[in-house]
């Protein structure tokens, strides 16, 4: 067959998927109104979630598995946008790794929101200035994201999704490796690529900015300057390329979380956060997990953070699989808040595959 007969083919399946889209999209605005109609969220998780599912158990290639997710992504988010315009707020400003996480999470119909802190986006999402909201939670080499933690335990909203980003890091600069004498960038950047930093820019100065994009604006205006960013900070500066994948961790990756106000219905697969506290005693962390383990529910993670008192007590950051209103996961909570000074939890929601 020659080219042009191949091409042809293209180009009739292409005509195809735009009437396909269209009708996809036609059907997706029907779906906005009836949620308008009866007071319902547009966005829902645990429907996201099975799509996807479904798409990807039902994909025969060569398509591989990410690309057609990534394509998805954005049909979702042309469709939500005729449903009803939705406003994420994130960490700013613009061409940060959480301005990443919400364009591969939600896709580029959405409005990008960015705020100045991590308190700032809960406040935003609490006060109805946005829909939702994009935290980082944890990166793997750097571990949990303070801030978002300490909001979650005072902010009156829920946690809806969550999303792994990898995150691949670029040095940028309009000089060679040996003429850098100072390096800009975020606290959790120049964690990730802590031992390049010593292999190769061992004596160089190593500056914390408050956030990747600021980092690239400070290393523009000085020539002997370095930025650690990510690739979406990088796309809006004509500063080169140093050196790529310099994050120590192979599989370096930050878990967002999205909040919003809505509880989520089960899907079967799922994930529940909380936070609970105690007064200290000999034994009261053992006593306070086991009613996990006497409901066979498994944890995936558990962090501390001292409360504000003063005297040496924590709130405990838990993570466990199952939906709280499964009821081995209602029963294990209703067994751990009887015991606890404090207890919240923060929300159920679908589990995503490593």
């Amino acid at each position: 067959m020659s080219i042009e007969n191949l091409r042809t083919g293209i180009d009739e399946i292409d005509s195809e998927i735009i009437r396909l889209l269209n009708r996809r999209c036609e059907l997706a605005r029907q779906i906005g109104a009836w949620k308008h109609e009866n007071n319902l969220p547009i966005y829902v998780p645990e429907r996201e979630q099975q799509l996807l599912d479904r798409l990807a158990d039902h994909n025969p290639g060569p398509l591989d598995r990410d690309s057609l997710i990534a394509i998805y992504r954005e049909i979702m988010s042309a469709a939500i946008k005729l449903e009803q315009p939705m406003n994420i707020a994130f960490l700013g400003p613009e061409g940060t790794f959480s301005h990443q996480a919400v364009l591969e999470k939600f896709g580029r119909g959405v409005t990008c929101q960015p705020v100045p802190t991590i308190a700032d986006v809960f406040s935003a999402v609490e006060a109805g200035r946005a829909d939702y909201g994009m935290v980082p939670v944890e990166n793997t080499t750097e571990g949990v994201v303070n801030p978002t933690l300490d909001s979650l335990t005072e902010a009156n909203v829920r946690i809806v999704a969550e999303f792994n980003l990898p995150v691949h890091l670029l040095l940028y600069s309009a000089s060679p490796l040996s003429e850098i004498r100072c390096v800009y960038s975020h606290q959790q950047p120049l964690g990730q690529c802590r031992e390049y930093l010593r292999a190769n820019l061992p004596n160089a100065t190593l500056i914390e900015v408050t956030s990747t994009t600021r980092a690239v604006e400070l290393a523009e205006r000085e020539r002997d300057a370095a930025a650690i960013s990510g690739k979406l900070a990088g796309d809006n500066t004509d500063l080169p390329v140093v050196a790529e994948n310099i994050e120590d961790n192979l599989r370096n990756i930050t878990r967002f979380l999205v909040i919003g106000k809505q509880e989520n219905k089960p899907t079967g697969d799922d994930k529940t956060s909380m936070c609970f506290a105690f007064h200290d005693r000999a034994g009261a962390l053992y006593d306070a997990l086991r009613p996990f383990r006497n409901h066979n529910i498994s944890m995936t993670m558990i962090e501390s953070r001292p409360l504000k008192s003063g005297h040496w007590e924590y709130n405990f950051f838990v993570d466990i699989r199952g939906h709280i209103s499964d009821p081995e996961v209602a029963a294990a909570c209703a067994e751990l808040k009887s015991d606890c000074s404090f207890f919240k939890v923060f929300g159920s929601y679908p589990r995503i595959q490593n």
